[in-house]
């Protein structure tokens, strides 16, 4: 693989984990919003949250090491989320924060896949 080529495929790793670490804190904070200020539910409010973001902190220490393997799991967990996400607006269409959590955890699949894919490709290339 030419030096440029190796190159571009940074580069657009780059952009893609850029992109996906402001995702991943956008769906993080939408999560919280929603549990805690937007529709709080009956009895401990934390335990549900951290019930809530526990998965979403599963592969954090390797995603934001820049890991192609830490985001590829990120990209299963986000799909939980997607479809939470997807039902919540099927049912409110009103719902603002359902919108944000299913628009981010969408992009953000895309967005950490292609991360993966590139970051993967120009590791692997010599």
């Amino acid at each position: 693989m030419a030096a440029t080529e190796k190159e571009e495929l940074l580069k657009k790793a780059d952009i893609c984990y850029r992109i996906s670490v402001a995702l991943y804190f956008t769906l993080l904070v939408a999560m919280a919003a929603k549990v805690v200020w937007i529709d709080p539910p009956e009895g401990s409010v934390w335990k549900i949250l951290l019930i809530a973001i526990i998965p979403l902190l599963l592969p954090v220490y390797g995603f934001l090491k820049r890991q192609p393997r830490a985001s590829a799991w990120l990209c299963f967990i986000v799909c939980i989320y997607f479809t939470r996400g997807v039902v919540n607006v099927w049912i409110d269409m009103t719902a603002i924060n359902e919108w944000i959590l299913t628009l981010s955890s969408f992009f953000l699949f895309i967005s950490a896949m292609m991360f993966t894919r590139w970051q993967g490709k120009a590791n692997n290339q010599h």
